[in-house]
């Protein structure tokens, strides 16, 4: 149980870290923010934005706080900890956290956008199963660390993620994709090892994606680089590319906050590859000690304590012991 626990907690702190910098498509840029003190969990500051590509979404946020797809990924613990919660009981919750009135505060994404507009369209008993959009972004991942966590068999695991994931993504590569990205954090959970968690990501991942993947984890020497990497998947928020730049991160990382720091200076959508490169980390380096999921990091997350109660109860449904 302790390395599920960490799966999770490392998607969340990856999320956590990657806020500040978040959408700033400038490697150089973010570089040169790390001399700022507690880096990488710093104040979110227009000015960091300025003269380069990148948008500014989390002016109401302060360091430590979660971004939507944290936030998605907490609702998802909490929500999923009830044991045979019914898909219309989700969209009820889904729209009563991120819609008007609920408690959720700051940018909204385009596929929750578009999501909400369904609801609001029509009464509840009307609700389609499949009320996601035609989406292939990230968001798409943050389902699947809570739902690995309740250890169900592939089969019942798989029908689960077109089942939730489909509330808010219909589009064959998005559902691909996070089936591919549960295989591949049940290998992390099973063998704690990089090296086969990426061979079973590639594999499970849909062929133009497996391509890149094959590409990127090939590179070595003096080509084994960003810059070459860039040439093969970009930093923006499509699945396509995002899979591709986190098995580069997790192939060039040997620790947790390796991986998350490399994921940062990545630059572009860092927290919507954060919930893949934090979770498949965490499952592999675990808490603590050179190379898991830094104690410090886990004290900087804002609420971090309701955080972890909604994951023992996630946990304890699922069964096992800490």
């Amino acid at each position: 149980m302790a390395q599920r626990y960490a799966a999770l907690m490392g998607a969340l702190v990856a999320d956590a870290a990657s806020m500040g910098t978040h959408w700033i498509y400038s490697p150089e840029r973010v570089k040169t923010l790390q001399s700022l003190p507690h880096f990488p969990f710093i104040e979110p500051d227009a000015h960091h934005y300025e003269g380069v590509e990148g948008y500014y979404a989390h002016d109401k946020l302060t360091a430590g706080e979660l971004t939507i797809y944290g936030e998605w990924l907490s609702l998802y613990i909490r929500l999923l900890s009830q044991p045979g919660v019914d898909t219309q009981t989700l969209q009820q919750e889904i729209l009563d956290y991120f819609g008007p009135g609920g408690e959720f505060i700051g940018y909204v994404d385009s596929p929750t956008k578009a999501l909400l507009l369904t609801l609001f369209s029509m009464a509840p008993e009307d609700w389609p199963e499949d009320s996601g959009s035609d989406d292939d972004q990230n968001p798409a991942l943050c389902a699947v660390p809570a739902l690995v966590a309740l250890k169900m068999p592939s089969v019942e695991l798989e029908a689960e993620i077109e089942r939730v994931v489909g509330i808010t993504h219909q589009n064959e590569t998005a559902i691909a994709c996070a089936k591919a990205f549960a295989s591949a954090l049940n290998e992390a959970l099973r063998s704690q090892r990089m090296e086969p968690v990426l061979n079973v990501l590639k594999v499970k991942s849909p062929e133009p994606i497996q391509e890149k993947i094959e590409q990127v984890r090939v590179l070595s020497g003096d080509v084994n680089d960003l810059g070459h990497v860039l040439a093969i998947a970009n930093q923006a928020c499509h699945l396509g590319d995002s899979l591709p730049m986190a098995a580069w991160i997790l192939q060039n990382s040997s620790s947790y906050t390796e991986a998350i720091m490399k994921n940062i200076l990545v630059s572009g959508d860092s927290c919507g590859r954060g919930i893949i490169v934090g979770a498949l980390a965490g499952a592999c380096y675990g808490f603590g000690n050179q190379d898991g999921i830094p104690i410090s990091w886990l004290t900087t997350l804002q609420c971090g304590e309701a955080i972890a109660e909604d994951i023992e109860q996630l946990l304890h449904n699922a069964g096992g012991a800490f």
